[in-house]
Protein backbone atom coordinates (compact mmCIF):
# COMPACT_ATOMS: atom_id res chain seq x y z
CA UNK A 1 0.00 0.00 0.00
CA UNK A 2 1.83 3.58 -1.45
CA UNK A 3 -0.24 6.41 0.79
CA UNK A 4 0.85 9.96 -0.62
CA UNK A 5 0.50 12.71 2.42
CA UNK A 6 -0.45 15.89 0.66
CA UNK A 7 0.82 18.62 3.80
CA UNK A 8 0.99 22.34 4.07
CA UNK A 9 4.65 22.52 5.23
CA UNK A 10 7.83 20.62 4.10
CA UNK A 11 8.96 17.58 6.19
CA UNK A 12 12.49 18.87 7.36
CA UNK A 13 14.51 16.31 5.65
CA UNK A 14 13.38 17.31 2.65
CA UNK A 15 13.97 20.81 2.97
CA UNK A 16 16.96 20.76 3.86
CA UNK A 17 17.91 18.49 0.37
CA UNK A 18 16.15 21.60 -1.48
CA UNK A 19 18.62 23.94 0.58
CA UNK A 20 15.45 25.08 2.09
CA UNK A 21 14.96 26.76 5.45
CA UNK A 22 13.04 24.59 8.07
CA UNK A 23 9.99 26.06 9.24
CA UNK A 24 8.65 24.56 13.44
CA UNK A 25 5.20 24.88 12.43
CA UNK A 26 3.07 21.48 11.99
CA UNK A 27 5.50 19.40 13.71
CA UNK A 28 3.03 16.64 14.25
CA UNK A 29 3.25 15.36 10.74
CA UNK A 30 6.95 14.83 11.75
CA UNK A 31 5.97 13.33 14.84
CA UNK A 32 3.66 10.87 12.90
CA UNK A 33 5.98 9.90 10.54
CA UNK A 34 8.32 9.26 12.67
CA UNK A 35 6.45 7.22 14.79
CA UNK A 36 5.33 5.28 11.77
CA UNK A 37 9.23 4.56 11.19
CA UNK A 38 10.18 3.55 14.50
CA UNK A 39 6.33 0.64 14.14
CA UNK A 40 8.83 -0.05 10.72
CA UNK A 41 11.71 -0.66 12.65
CA UNK A 42 10.74 -2.88 15.33
CA UNK A 43 9.39 -5.26 12.06
CA UNK A 44 6.02 -4.25 11.38
CA UNK A 45 4.86 -4.01 8.35
CA UNK A 46 3.76 -0.29 7.40
CA UNK A 47 2.51 1.62 4.25
CA UNK A 48 4.94 3.31 2.15
CA UNK A 49 4.46 6.93 2.80
CA UNK A 50 5.57 9.34 0.30
CA UNK A 51 5.24 13.39 0.11
CA UNK A 52 3.44 16.44 -1.77
CA UNK A 53 3.69 20.01 -0.35
CA UNK A 54 3.70 23.78 -1.79
CA UNK A 55 6.51 25.51 -2.55
CA UNK A 56 7.91 28.82 -4.42
CA UNK A 57 8.99 29.67 -7.51
CA UNK A 58 12.44 29.94 -6.66
CA UNK A 59 12.48 26.52 -5.78
CA UNK A 60 11.33 25.05 -9.10
CA UNK A 61 13.60 27.59 -10.89
CA UNK A 62 16.57 26.50 -8.96
CA UNK A 63 15.89 22.36 -9.67
CA UNK A 64 15.33 23.39 -13.40
CA UNK A 65 11.57 22.98 -13.12
CA UNK A 66 9.55 25.34 -14.89
CA UNK A 67 6.40 26.87 -13.85
CA UNK A 68 4.08 25.51 -16.52
CA UNK A 69 5.73 21.64 -15.57
CA UNK A 70 4.97 22.63 -11.84
CA UNK A 71 6.46 20.02 -9.60
CA UNK A 72 9.79 19.03 -8.06
CA UNK A 73 9.99 15.74 -7.90
CA UNK A 74 12.72 13.37 -6.16
CA UNK A 75 14.20 10.95 -3.06
CA UNK A 76 15.90 12.01 -0.46
CA UNK A 77 17.33 9.58 2.11
CA UNK A 78 16.87 10.25 5.75
CA UNK A 79 18.19 9.53 9.04
CA UNK A 80 18.08 6.09 9.81
CA UNK A 81 18.28 5.18 5.80
CA UNK A 82 14.90 5.19 4.80
CA UNK A 83 14.33 6.67 1.32
CA UNK A 84 11.60 9.40 1.05
CA UNK A 85 9.78 10.19 -2.15
CA UNK A 86 8.61 14.13 -2.55
CA UNK A 87 6.99 16.13 -4.54
CA UNK A 88 6.49 19.79 -4.58
CA UNK A 89 3.95 21.69 -6.33
CA UNK A 90 4.02 25.56 -6.61
CA UNK A 91 1.17 27.14 -4.73
CA UNK A 92 1.06 30.63 -4.26
CA UNK A 93 0.59 30.27 -0.01
CA UNK A 94 0.60 34.11 0.11
CA UNK A 95 -2.72 34.42 -1.21
CA UNK A 96 -4.73 30.58 0.44
CA UNK A 97 -7.96 32.35 -0.03
CA UNK A 98 -7.87 32.54 -3.95
CA UNK A 99 -8.63 29.02 -6.13
CA UNK A 100 -5.84 28.01 -8.87
CA UNK A 101 -7.30 26.28 -11.31
CA UNK A 102 -3.57 25.27 -12.59
CA UNK A 103 -3.08 23.25 -9.21
CA UNK A 104 -4.81 20.99 -10.88
CA UNK A 105 -2.64 20.08 -13.78
CA UNK A 106 -0.55 19.51 -10.64
CA UNK A 107 -1.93 17.44 -8.56
CA UNK A 108 -2.52 15.23 -11.46
CA UNK A 109 1.16 14.95 -12.93
CA UNK A 110 1.95 14.21 -8.98
CA UNK A 111 -0.47 11.89 -9.07
CA UNK A 112 0.29 10.28 -12.40
CA UNK A 113 4.23 10.08 -11.02
CA UNK A 114 3.72 8.78 -7.80
CA UNK A 115 0.98 6.41 -8.63
CA UNK A 116 -0.80 6.09 -4.92
CA UNK A 117 -3.17 3.52 -3.39
CA UNK A 118 -4.72 6.46 -1.08
CA UNK A 119 -4.02 10.26 -0.60
CA UNK A 120 -4.33 11.51 2.79
CA UNK A 121 -4.78 15.44 3.05
CA UNK A 122 -3.30 16.96 6.50
CA UNK A 123 -5.82 19.99 6.74
CA UNK A 124 -8.26 21.84 4.52
CA UNK A 125 -7.35 25.20 4.52
CA UNK A 126 -5.32 25.66 1.63
CA UNK A 127 -6.61 25.51 -2.42
CA UNK A 128 -4.60 22.78 -2.75
CA UNK A 129 -6.93 20.65 -0.82
CA UNK A 130 -9.40 21.42 -3.09
CA UNK A 131 -7.65 20.66 -6.49
CA UNK A 132 -6.41 17.57 -5.57
CA UNK A 133 -9.94 15.88 -4.50
CA UNK A 134 -11.40 17.03 -7.03
CA UNK A 135 -8.44 15.31 -9.70
CA UNK A 136 -8.28 12.56 -7.94
CA UNK A 137 -11.87 11.93 -7.78
CA UNK A 138 -12.46 8.91 -5.68
CA UNK A 139 -14.15 9.49 -2.54
CA UNK A 140 -13.02 6.45 -1.01
CA UNK A 141 -9.54 6.80 -1.26
CA UNK A 142 -9.05 9.96 0.26
CA UNK A 143 -8.71 11.05 3.52
CA UNK A 144 -8.89 14.27 5.17
CA UNK A 145 -7.39 15.30 8.37
CA UNK A 146 -9.02 18.29 10.15
CA UNK A 147 -7.39 20.74 11.56
CA UNK A 148 -8.52 24.41 11.35
CA UNK A 149 -12.13 24.81 10.60
CA UNK A 150 -12.45 28.39 8.40
CA UNK A 151 -15.78 29.00 8.60
CA UNK A 152 -15.95 28.83 11.99
CA UNK A 153 -12.67 30.80 12.28
CA UNK A 154 -14.06 33.95 9.68
CA UNK A 155 -17.21 33.84 12.18
CA UNK A 156 -15.40 35.12 15.19
CA UNK A 157 -12.48 36.23 13.33
CA UNK A 158 -12.48 40.30 14.33
CA UNK A 159 -12.47 38.66 18.44
CA UNK A 160 -13.67 41.46 19.79
CA UNK A 161 -11.76 43.74 18.60
CA UNK A 162 -13.09 47.76 18.51
CA UNK A 163 -14.98 48.63 14.84
CA UNK A 164 -12.61 51.21 14.20
CA UNK A 165 -9.55 48.85 14.36
CA UNK A 166 -11.15 46.28 12.03
CA UNK A 167 -12.06 48.83 9.48
CA UNK A 168 -9.14 50.63 9.06
CA UNK A 169 -6.02 50.26 7.25
CA UNK A 170 -2.38 51.53 7.95
CA UNK A 171 -0.16 51.88 5.38
CA UNK A 172 0.74 48.47 4.79
CA UNK A 173 -2.96 47.33 5.14
CA UNK A 174 -3.77 49.24 1.82
CA UNK A 175 -0.85 47.94 0.10
CA UNK A 176 -1.60 44.61 0.39
CA UNK A 177 -5.60 45.09 1.12
CA UNK A 178 -5.29 43.27 4.02
CA UNK A 179 -7.01 45.18 6.99
CA UNK A 180 -8.54 42.63 9.37
CA UNK A 181 -12.15 43.09 7.92
CA UNK A 182 -9.88 41.95 4.92
CA UNK A 183 -8.28 39.47 6.43
CA UNK A 184 -12.13 37.77 7.77
CA UNK A 185 -13.00 37.87 4.52
CA UNK A 186 -10.44 35.78 2.96
CA UNK A 187 -11.35 33.51 5.58
CA UNK A 188 -14.59 33.29 3.62
CA UNK A 189 -13.08 32.92 0.54
CA UNK A 190 -11.08 30.05 2.21
CA UNK A 191 -14.59 28.16 4.00
CA UNK A 192 -15.89 28.39 0.46
CA UNK A 193 -13.30 26.18 -1.04
CA UNK A 194 -12.83 24.05 1.77
CA UNK A 195 -16.59 23.32 1.89
CA UNK A 196 -16.56 22.51 -1.46
CA UNK A 197 -13.90 20.35 -1.11
CA UNK A 198 -15.24 18.53 1.55
CA UNK A 199 -18.12 17.03 -1.04
CA UNK A 200 -15.28 15.41 -2.89
CA UNK A 201 -14.21 13.67 0.70
CA UNK A 202 -15.26 10.08 1.07
CA UNK A 203 -13.33 9.67 5.22
CA UNK A 204 -12.03 12.29 8.03
CA UNK A 205 -9.85 11.69 10.14
CA UNK A 206 -10.54 14.02 13.27
CA UNK A 207 -10.39 14.43 16.99
CA UNK A 208 -12.51 16.52 18.82
CA UNK A 209 -16.40 17.81 18.65
CA UNK A 210 -16.02 20.36 17.29
CA UNK A 211 -14.50 18.82 13.70
CA UNK A 212 -16.90 15.99 14.50
CA UNK A 213 -20.02 18.83 13.35
CA UNK A 214 -18.15 20.23 11.04
CA UNK A 215 -17.67 17.18 8.62
CA UNK A 216 -21.52 16.34 9.79
CA UNK A 217 -22.72 19.98 8.34
CA UNK A 218 -20.32 19.91 5.25
CA UNK A 219 -21.02 16.15 3.97
CA UNK A 220 -23.18 13.91 6.31
CA UNK A 221 -21.96 10.47 4.10
CA UNK A 222 -18.48 10.86 4.78
CA UNK A 223 -16.74 8.20 7.27
CA UNK A 224 -15.74 9.87 10.05
CA UNK A 225 -12.72 8.88 11.64
CA UNK A 226 -11.16 9.53 15.48
CA UNK A 227 -7.21 9.66 15.09
CA UNK A 228 -5.36 11.38 17.65
CA UNK A 229 -2.35 13.74 17.12
CA UNK A 230 1.61 12.59 17.66
CA UNK A 231 3.76 15.82 19.06
CA UNK A 232 6.92 15.97 18.40
CA UNK A 233 9.21 14.08 20.11
CA UNK A 234 10.68 15.99 21.98
CA UNK A 235 8.13 16.62 23.77
CA UNK A 236 7.84 13.17 25.34
CA UNK A 237 10.22 13.59 28.27
CA UNK A 238 10.77 16.08 30.88
CA UNK A 239 8.39 17.68 32.96
CA UNK A 240 8.43 20.94 34.33
CA UNK A 241 9.94 22.20 38.00
CA UNK A 242 8.38 24.78 40.03
CA UNK A 243 11.65 25.56 41.75
CA UNK A 244 13.33 26.05 37.78
CA UNK A 245 10.13 27.89 36.66
CA UNK A 246 10.35 31.90 37.08
CA UNK A 247 7.39 33.26 39.04
CA UNK A 248 4.58 35.13 37.17
CA UNK A 249 6.61 34.33 33.77
CA UNK A 250 3.78 33.95 31.36
CA UNK A 251 4.34 31.68 27.53
CA UNK A 252 1.75 32.17 24.71
CA UNK A 253 2.85 30.00 21.49
CA UNK A 254 1.69 32.39 19.02
CA UNK A 255 0.34 36.08 18.95
CA UNK A 256 0.57 37.49 15.61
CA UNK A 257 -3.13 37.46 14.47
CA UNK A 258 -6.50 38.46 15.98
CA UNK A 259 -7.45 35.04 16.54
CA UNK A 260 -4.91 34.05 18.86
CA UNK A 261 -6.65 36.62 21.46
CA UNK A 262 -2.94 38.36 22.62
CA UNK A 263 -5.47 41.61 22.97
CA UNK A 264 -7.31 39.87 25.35
CA UNK A 265 -3.79 38.72 27.66
CA UNK A 266 -2.53 42.26 27.58
CA UNK A 267 -5.69 43.90 28.74
CA UNK A 268 -6.22 41.13 31.81
CA UNK A 269 -2.23 41.76 32.94
CA UNK A 270 -2.86 45.25 32.29
CA UNK A 271 -5.77 45.29 34.61
CA UNK A 272 -4.13 42.84 36.86
CA UNK A 273 -1.12 45.43 37.39
CA UNK A 274 -3.38 48.22 37.76
CA UNK A 275 -3.33 50.07 41.34
CA UNK A 276 -7.34 49.62 41.46
CA UNK A 277 -6.65 46.12 40.72
CA UNK A 278 -3.95 45.89 43.41
CA UNK A 279 -1.15 45.10 41.05
CA UNK A 280 1.37 46.12 43.65
CA UNK A 281 0.77 41.51 44.42
CA UNK A 282 1.75 41.20 41.05
CA UNK A 283 5.29 43.22 40.05
CA UNK A 284 7.21 40.18 37.92
CA UNK A 285 4.67 39.30 35.18
CA UNK A 286 6.79 38.89 32.41
CA UNK A 287 4.63 37.52 28.75
CA UNK A 288 7.25 35.71 26.55
CA UNK A 289 5.63 35.00 23.16
CA UNK A 290 6.85 32.57 20.44
CA UNK A 291 6.91 33.52 16.49
CA UNK A 292 7.00 36.62 14.60
CA UNK A 293 6.83 40.21 16.02
CA UNK A 294 4.27 42.43 14.32
CA UNK A 295 4.49 45.44 17.15
CA UNK A 296 8.33 46.05 16.23
CA UNK A 297 7.93 49.96 15.56
CA UNK A 298 11.78 50.80 16.15
CA UNK A 299 12.85 51.46 12.48
CA UNK A 300 11.35 53.25 9.85
CA UNK A 301 10.94 49.93 8.06
CA UNK A 302 8.85 48.76 10.88
CA UNK A 303 6.42 51.70 11.13
CA UNK A 304 5.63 50.73 7.04
CA UNK A 305 5.03 47.72 8.04
CA UNK A 306 3.08 47.79 10.92
CA UNK A 307 -0.88 46.61 10.41
CA UNK A 308 -3.76 47.50 12.25
CA UNK A 309 -3.55 44.77 14.54
CA UNK A 310 0.20 44.90 15.67
CA UNK A 311 -0.76 48.89 16.09
CA UNK A 312 -3.73 48.13 18.01
CA UNK A 313 -1.39 45.65 20.34
CA UNK A 314 0.89 48.42 20.58
CA UNK A 315 -1.99 50.89 21.98
CA UNK A 316 -2.56 48.33 24.33
CA UNK A 317 0.62 48.23 25.60
CA UNK A 318 1.33 51.29 25.91
CA UNK A 319 -2.02 52.09 28.03
CA UNK A 320 -0.85 49.81 30.47
CA UNK A 321 2.92 50.21 30.26
CA UNK A 322 3.67 46.70 29.03
CA UNK A 323 6.67 47.15 27.20
CA UNK A 324 9.41 46.22 29.03
CA UNK A 325 7.22 43.38 30.06
CA UNK A 326 6.16 41.56 26.50
CA UNK A 327 9.32 39.60 24.90
CA UNK A 328 8.45 38.54 21.66
CA UNK A 329 10.76 35.41 20.86
CA UNK A 330 10.78 34.65 17.17
CA UNK A 331 10.75 31.41 15.44
CA UNK A 332 11.18 28.51 17.98
CA UNK A 333 13.01 25.18 17.04
CA UNK A 334 11.08 22.26 19.21
CA UNK A 335 14.39 22.07 21.76
CA UNK A 336 13.50 26.02 22.16
CA UNK A 337 9.95 25.67 22.42
CA UNK A 338 10.38 23.08 25.18
CA UNK A 339 12.60 25.46 27.18
CA UNK A 340 10.20 28.00 27.27
CA UNK A 341 7.34 25.98 28.51
CA UNK A 342 9.72 24.73 31.28
CA UNK A 343 11.01 28.24 32.16
CA UNK A 344 7.39 29.84 32.35
CA UNK A 345 4.92 29.82 35.44
CA UNK A 346 1.95 29.57 33.05
CA UNK A 347 1.44 28.74 29.75
CA UNK A 348 -1.35 30.71 28.33
CA UNK A 349 -3.63 29.45 25.51
CA UNK A 350 -5.88 32.94 25.15
CA UNK A 351 -6.83 32.19 21.40
CA UNK A 352 -10.63 32.98 20.32
CA UNK A 353 -10.76 29.78 18.46
CA UNK A 354 -9.20 26.62 18.36
CA UNK A 355 -9.65 22.68 17.22
CA UNK A 356 -6.96 20.84 18.67
CA UNK A 357 -4.07 23.21 19.30
CA UNK A 358 -1.02 21.47 19.71
CA UNK A 359 0.70 23.84 21.40
CA UNK A 360 -1.59 23.05 24.35
CA UNK A 361 -0.56 19.02 23.93
CA UNK A 362 3.04 19.94 24.50
CA UNK A 363 2.33 22.01 27.53
CA UNK A 364 0.25 19.02 28.89
CA UNK A 365 2.34 16.30 27.98
CA UNK A 366 5.08 18.65 30.05
CA UNK A 367 2.55 19.09 33.00
CA UNK A 368 3.28 22.97 33.10
CA UNK A 369 0.19 25.02 34.58
CA UNK A 370 -2.10 25.81 32.20
CA UNK A 371 -4.87 28.72 31.96
CA UNK A 372 -7.13 28.18 28.82
CA UNK A 373 -9.96 29.15 27.05
CA UNK A 374 -13.06 26.71 26.62
CA UNK A 375 -13.05 27.36 22.96
CA UNK A 376 -14.00 24.65 19.81
CA UNK A 377 -12.58 21.83 20.47
CA UNK A 378 -10.16 22.18 23.09
CA UNK A 379 -12.47 20.96 25.81
CA UNK A 380 -12.29 17.46 24.46
CA UNK A 381 -8.64 17.75 24.79
CA UNK A 382 -8.42 19.48 27.93
CA UNK A 383 -10.68 18.96 31.06
CA UNK A 384 -11.70 21.78 32.92
CA UNK A 385 -11.08 21.94 36.14
CA UNK A 386 -8.97 18.98 36.44
CA UNK A 387 -6.18 19.51 33.88
CA UNK A 388 -5.59 23.33 34.48
CA UNK A 389 -7.91 26.50 34.91
CA UNK A 390 -9.83 27.59 31.80
CA UNK A 391 -12.57 30.32 31.35
CA UNK A 392 -15.66 30.08 29.43
CA UNK A 393 -15.88 32.53 26.14
CA UNK A 394 -19.90 33.13 25.44
CA UNK A 395 -21.51 34.26 22.19
CA UNK A 396 -22.40 37.67 23.75
CA UNK A 397 -19.07 38.36 25.48
CA UNK A 398 -17.33 41.38 24.84
CA UNK A 399 -13.79 42.23 24.76
CA UNK A 400 -14.34 43.12 28.65
CA UNK A 401 -15.88 39.86 29.20
CA UNK A 402 -13.15 37.53 28.04
CA UNK A 403 -10.28 39.99 28.91
CA UNK A 404 -12.25 40.07 32.64
CA UNK A 405 -12.32 36.37 32.65
CA UNK A 406 -8.80 35.62 31.72
CA UNK A 407 -7.44 38.19 34.64
CA UNK A 408 -9.70 36.30 37.34
CA UNK A 409 -7.98 32.45 36.00
CA UNK A 410 -5.26 34.05 35.75
CA UNK A 411 -5.24 35.05 39.53
CA UNK A 412 -6.96 32.12 40.47
CA UNK A 413 -4.30 29.82 39.08
CA UNK A 414 -1.56 31.86 41.16
CA UNK A 415 -3.68 32.09 44.57
CA UNK A 416 -3.83 28.60 44.30
CA UNK A 417 0.08 28.12 43.50
CA UNK A 418 1.36 31.34 45.96
CA UNK A 419 -1.12 32.18 48.40
CA UNK A 420 0.08 30.43 51.94
CA UNK A 421 -3.31 30.03 52.75
CA UNK A 422 -3.75 28.09 49.71
CA UNK A 423 -2.62 24.73 48.81
CA UNK A 424 -0.35 24.15 45.95
CA UNK A 425 -1.02 20.93 45.37
CA UNK A 426 -3.58 21.40 44.28
CA UNK A 427 -2.14 23.06 41.16
CA UNK A 428 -0.04 20.09 40.68
CA UNK A 429 -3.11 17.60 40.78
CA UNK A 430 -4.25 19.90 37.87
CA UNK A 431 -0.89 19.39 35.97
CA UNK A 432 -0.18 16.09 36.70
CA UNK A 433 -3.92 14.70 35.24
CA UNK A 434 -2.96 17.32 32.08
CA UNK A 435 -0.02 14.99 31.35
CA UNK A 436 -1.98 11.78 32.22
CA UNK A 437 -4.41 12.98 29.55
CA UNK A 438 -2.26 13.95 27.49
CA UNK A 439 -0.67 10.98 26.86
CA UNK A 440 -3.87 9.71 26.33
CA UNK A 441 -4.56 12.00 23.49
CA UNK A 442 -1.18 12.08 22.02
CA UNK A 443 -0.17 8.61 22.25
CA UNK A 444 2.17 7.49 19.58
CA UNK A 445 1.66 3.85 19.69
CA UNK A 446 -1.93 3.88 19.53
CA UNK A 447 -2.39 6.90 17.31
CA UNK A 448 -0.07 4.86 14.69
CA UNK A 449 -2.18 2.02 15.09
CA UNK A 450 -5.52 3.49 15.14
CA UNK A 451 -4.40 5.32 11.46
CA UNK A 452 -2.87 2.15 9.78
CA UNK A 453 -6.38 0.67 11.20
CA UNK A 454 -8.00 3.96 8.81
CA UNK A 455 -5.26 3.22 6.24
CA UNK A 456 -6.57 -0.85 6.13
CA UNK A 457 -10.14 0.17 6.05
CA UNK A 458 -10.38 2.31 3.07
CA UNK A 459 -7.73 0.20 1.27
CA UNK A 460 -9.90 -2.96 1.82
Amino acid sequence: MKILWMCNLILPAVAEALSLPTIPKEGWVKGLFDAILAKKSGGARVPEICFAFPVGKDVLKANGVSLKDGVVAGKVTIPGGDVVEYYGFYEDTSKEYLYDPHLEEEMGRIFDLASPDIIHIFGTEFPHTLAAAKVWNCPDRILVGLQGICRDYADIYTAHLPADVVTRHTFRDFLKKDSIFEQKKKYDLRADNEETAMTYIGHVAGRTGFDKGFAARTNPSAVYHHAGETLRSIFYSGAWNRERAEKYRIFVSQADYPLKGFHYLLKAVGDILSEKQGGGQYPDIQIYVAGQSIVGYESLMQKIKISSYGKYLRSLMKAYGLFDRVHILGRLSAEQMKEQYLLCDTYVCCSAIENSPNSLGEAMMLQVPIVTAEVGGIPDIFKPGEDGFSYSVGAEDTLEDVAGKLKETLLERWEKDYDPKCFSNEVDRRRFNAGFHARENHNPEKNVYDLLGIYESIYR
